[in-house]
């Protein structure tokens, strides 16, 4: 399946949400305006263009008309068809990508008390095909609901389910993804450092234990991780020092960089700041409240 990513932050605004059962006859009227154009359709069928591509839009469809790009219906309808649409505002720069090469597993960044602005994570959304959509139409119904009576006490509820729609699109869309023989890979070397990480790093060992050489290996968890093997190790053993650090028990720094495997307490200092964005005592103190 094609989807398009987005990325966040600010989130997609929402613009409009509708209902209509279509008789036999209607037909989608030509427009290009400056928002996605979200359909859903429960029952029948609708036929729309989008830039003189057609595409039958039938029951548990969902079609994703970008901005911009000229959208009319080529064909009337043939059925009563029951749709939903959503209009949606998001102005930043989108990208096409199958499912089967999002990469699921990429570890994003935290977001850190240097920081003054959100940092960017993308976000994905179908652009056409077949999903399960029995848990989405309760929730467009509660949208429309919401929008038609909309109160200053209903605003913020029907921004949450708004939102709640784009995360249930998405999980819905790593359900029909196909992994990829690369994704395969990537979910076991990351599985088996991991399990490993107390085990010093040993590229010979990686090779001998997925029958790969380390720069496929590196590639491949590179492109669904984000990270290269070293530099998923280290991001496992700094996720630990982090758990080491909010419990109450007094450890030492040098001690819990022992206990992650990087033994030499300033180096350990230099990958939490660089991780965390603040050194460990200063994240210690942050989270558990000591003075």
């Amino acid at each position: 399946m094609l989807c398009l990513e987005w990325f966040v932050s600010p989130l997609p605004q929402l613009v409009t949400v509708g209902h209509a059962v279509w008789k036999p006859g209607m037909q989608h009227f030509s427009r290009s305006f400056g928002l996605y154009d979200v359909l859903f359709v429960k029952t029948g069928c609708i036929y729309m263009a989008e830039d003189n591509r057609e595409y039958e839009v039938r029951a548990g469809h969902i079609l994703t008309l970008e901005p911009d790009k000229t959208h009319v219906g080529y064909r009337a309808t043939e059925e009563d068809t029951e749709l939903y649409w959503v209009h949606i505002k998001h102005d930043f720069a989108k990208s096409s990508v199958a499912a089967e090469q999002i990469p699921w597993s990429l570890v994003l960044r935290k977001g850190t008390d240097s920081d003054r602005e959100p940092v960017k994570r993308p976000v994905y959304i179908p652009k056409f095909g077949k999903l399960e959509l029995e848990q989405a139409w309760p929730l467009l119904d509660d949208m429309v609901r919401l929008h038609d009576r909309l109160a200053v006490e209903s605003v913020l509820r029907l921004q949450l389910r708004f939102t709640e729609l784009l995360a249930h699109l998405q999980e819905l869309v790593s359900l029909t993804r196909a992994e990829s023989r690369s994704g395969k890979l990537a979910a076991a070397v990351a599985s088996y450092l991991r399990k490993h990480e107390q085990l010093p790093f040993a590229a010979e060992q990686l090779e001998k234990q997925f029958h790969y050489n380390l720069d496929y290996i590196s590639r491949c968890l590179k492109r669904h991780t984000g990270m290269s093997p070293l530099e998923y190790l280290r991001h496992v053993r700094i996720e630990r020092a982090r758990r080491l650090l909010e419990q109450p028990e007094e450890l030492t720094v040098r001690q819990i960089a022992e206990m992650v495997c990087i033994p030499d307490p300033n180096y350990f200092s230099r990958l939490f700041r660089k991780e965390t964005g603040v050194s460990p005592a200063v994240y210690r103190k942050k989270r558990i409240g000591y003075s």
